[in-house]
């Protein structure tokens, strides 16, 4: 039972019995009405009603002071309730301002990273631009490979070289499409191949004289550079850079002739005095097949020698000084000395070799003077 409903039913059960209790007086004033002794019905009418009003009187107090002590507490839990709710709120409205702070402050940073992103972007763009005319400005073949030996990048002089396209050579196996074949036609094992090593070991690899096959399948000789590229301490790849050698090959067969076509004698030397190339006529005379004297001083085992037998020093022989001060010398009686220890007189000149402003060496042509004697 609820406690709203109590003084309901305890004030209906009130007049209920107040209205049994008249009706009860009622009867026995009605059946002894000569009777003296009896109350008048006026009065306990009268003393009912005093009863149910003051009985009402005193529940309408109790359930008011009861109510307002329900409201008392229930403002106070209320109250309570309100200061809590405000606390909360201004602590979420704290949290709110903080958390929008740091968005803002993320938001910016993003914002900024975006910027540079696009900005290193537009200039990873132009540098690639300017990489790629750079390349094609090169006139020499240039491509990338990765550690799969399939074409990354190449430039216009290797497209023009080999016969492919741009779009043809990039994902494809270079070896597979250009230097697949040696120049006698036996196949080339990629695992053979100075391009795949530099990928693999790291190291530079060059070669002097290779070949490469065009699109048409047509062979040219190539010198190429090898180099590995390296990220982070990883090999990703490669870069060859290549260049055609067919007429530079074709001149120096070509000069090969004339040279070994000369009666005289005629030999090459290096910045030290070593044999860089000799011909035919200078062979005979001396002795020496070309392999022997190839890399060796010249000085040390032809012109080592007076004719006495005294020792003649190669600071103070004319073809070694055109290869230090740049000089021509000529000498008209001076000796050389043959393979089996015979010497015989000569006549020569050193001129010396100068690439660009650079001294590289010296060439001495000489000839037998015993055939004018």
């Amino acid at each position: 039972m609820t406690q709203n409903l109590k003084p309901t039913i305890l004030i209906s059960s009130a007049f209920i019995i107040a209205a049994g209790l008249l009706y009860f007086f009622d009867l026995q004033i009605s059946a002894n009405c000569s009777d003296k002794s009896f109350i008048p019905y006026n009065l306990w009418s009268l003393v009912v009603l005093i009863f149910l009003y003051g009985l009402t009187l005193t529940i309408f107090f109790i359930k008011s002071a009861s109510s307002i002590r329900t409201e008392t507490s229930l403002r106070r839990k209320l109250n309570a309730t309100t200061d809590t709710l405000n606390d909360v709120q201004s602590t979420l409205d704290d949290a709110v301002e903080k958390k929008t702070f740091e968005l803002s402050v993320i938001n910016g940073s993003l914002n900024r990273e975006i910027a540079e992103r696009i900005q290193a972007e537009a200039e990873g763009v132009k540098l690639r631009k300017r990489l790629q005319t750079i390349l094609n400005s090169a006139g020499d073949g240039i491509f990338g490979i990765d550690t799969q030996g399939k074409v990354t990048f190449v430039n216009h002089k290797a497209t023009e070289l080999l016969g492919w396209t741009e779009d043809e050579l990039i994902g494809k196996s270079h070896h597979d499409l250009v230097h697949h074949t040696h120049s006698n036609g036996q196949d080339f094992p990629v695992e053979e191949c100075p391009i795949y090593m530099a990928y693999k070991d790291g190291q530079v690899h060059f070669e002097s004289d290779d070949t490469f096959w065009t699109k048409d399948t047509h062979g040219f000789s190539v010198e190429y550079t090898s180099t590995p590229i390296v990220e982070n301490k990883k090999i990703t790849g490669a870069v060859v850079v290549f260049k055609d050698i067919s007429k530079a090959k074709k001149l120096k067969k070509q000069l090969e002739l004339i040279v070994n076509s000369a009666g005289e004698g005629i030999f090459g030397l290096d910045i030290d005095g070593k044999v860089t190339f000799m011909n035919k006529a200078a062979s005979i005379m001396l002795g020496w097949a070309q392999e022997e004297l190839i890399g060796k001083s010249h000085h040390k085992l032809v012109h080592y020698s007076h004719p006495d037998g005294s020792m003649y020093e190669e600071v103070d022989c004319p073809i070694y000084m055109a290869c230090k001060d740049g000089q021509v010398h000529f000498k008209s009686d001076d000796f050389f000395w043959t393979k089996d220890g015979n010497s015989f007189p000569v006549e020569y000149n050193s001129t010396p070799i100068i690439e660009g402003k650079r001294l590289t060496g010296a060439v001495v042509v000489f000839r037998d003077l015993t055939t004018f004697s």
